[in-house]
């Protein structure tokens, strides 16, 4: 018998006090200092766990389908589908955000993004980005290279989204329907103008959620830049350009620690780093601390503050030597926006800590497709912050509802 559970035992001995030592999520944050007595308290095998087990366990099919790209990262897909029928519908394909996996779409039950898609009539795709520990494979670098970690936004968006939209496009035969969010909308905007005439052949329409755009005058960005690209830079001379990429053991260690130690500190955190949010549930919180953070490369984090820093929605700056051998000019040269023809649908919560609404309205504008449109997400009140979109409570009444709606004006729009 563990030491921990002898104490219970000796402080609560009555048959009255149910004790279940492996209670890892609680409805109340004071109650996980107490988790294993607490009532508010109760044990969910999705914490810690992986997409497939936790979409096999609620009941859905799951395949993984590997894809490799042009630069040689072995990449996974995960296909989420009805055991019953065959998806009657268009395709979905999911993306996430930055230092995130695809188990945000997967570990909040019933009202995961991955089984109401399905539920809907949708075979869904997820997708996982290179330096992910879903997607952490290489034919010649392990993570543990420098090499392995040199990419940025543009490489992650013509190579990997890319690499998996034309799989799922080939293997089904049919166009998608594109779901991102956070880094996911940002890769979607590059692809979409970049690669403009595939992206109309392939993408039935997109929905950006938190997308990220331009940065200007986001507080957070001002703040890191000065500072934030100096330090990344450094980290290159050293060849530390992998970031958080040992998820296995970093997760094992958030988890005791917010679980046993600090959960007031751990929640807390949510509202400071994505934005004020009421929406989040504590008994989310080791869930999403199951699959975040994830593996990332300086260099995405170095790409955001210059786009930050030039106000313009532009490729990687590898300074002016660097620049002319990649583009023929000084400069990076900005994404054309404009050429992106895709139906397209910014959903955007103004508690977002990226949140500016000229940004908003400024990407909204230069988009050129001839369907779109942009909606301010909430509940009640209350905007939605950047994790919101993933994690708020209610989902279903604040945002699937019309994401659903829009994703059948889309599937209804001429291809």
């Amino acid at each position: 018998m563990s030491l921990p559970l002898v104490f219970l035992y000796l402080f609560f001995p009555s048959s009255s006090v149910s004790i279940n030592i492996k209670n890892n999520v609680c409805t109340k944050v004071a109650s996980y200092h107490l988790a294993p007595i607490s009532p508010d308290c109760r044990y969910n095998p999705d914490v810690l766990s992986d997409v497939q087990a936790m979409s096999q366990r609620h009941g859905y099919s799951f395949e993984k389908l590997p894809v490799t790209t042009d630069d040689g990262y072995i990449l996974n897909i995960f296909k989420i589908s009805s055991k019953n029928s065959v998806g009657d519908k268009l395709p979905v394909f999911v993306q996430h955000g930055i230092a995130e996996n695809s188990g945000a779409w997967a570990d909040k039950g019933n009202r995961s993004l991955a089984y109401r898609l399905v539920e809907e009539g949708h075979d869904v795709y997820l997708g996982n980005l290179r330096g992910s520990i879903f997607s952490n494979k290489h034919v010649k670098y392990s993570v543990n290279d420098p090499r392995y970690w040199n990419f940025n936004l543009d490489i992650m968006a013509a190579n990997d989204l890319r690499s998996m939209l034309n799989f799922v496009a080939k293997s089904t035969g049919s166009k998608i329907l594109y779901i991102g969010h956070s880094m996911g909308t940002t890769l979607s905007f590059m692809y979409s103008s970049e690669f403009s005439k595939e992206a109309s052949q392939i993408l039935q329409g997109i929905i950006a959620l938190a997308p990220v755009g331009f940065l200007n005058g986001v507080p957070i960005i001002e703040l890191a830049r000065p500072i934030g690209i100096p330090l990344l830079d450094v980290l290159s001379v050293l060849h530390i350009r992998g970031l958080l990429y040992q998820e296995k053991i970093i997760h094992k260690l958030i988890n005791v620690l917010c679980k046993n130690a600090v959960p007031e500190i751990c929640y807390g955190f949510f509202s400071l780093a994505t934005g004020p949010t009421k929406q989040f549930l504590p008994e989310d919180m080791l869930t999403f601390l199951s699959y975040w953070p994830s593996g990332l490369s300086i260099y995405q984090l170095k790409h955001y503050l210059q786009i930050g820093a030039s106000k313009k929605f532009q490729k990687y700056d590898y300074g002016r030597i660097g620049n002319l051998k990649h583009y023929g000019s000084f400069k990076p040269p900005s994404y054309k926006l404009k050429d992106i023809k895709v139906p397209i649908s910014l959903m955007y919560g103004e508690n977002d800590i990226l949140f500016r609404q000229k940004n908003v309205d400024r990407l909204f504008h230069e988009i050129g497709s001839h369907s779109k449109s942009k909606y301010a997400i909430s509940a009640g009140r209350q905007g939605y912050s950047h994790i919101d979109f993933v994690y708020a409570k209610n989902l279903e009444d604040d945002l699937y509802q019309l994401m659903f709606d829009v994703l059948s004006s889309q599937m209804g729009s001429a291809k």
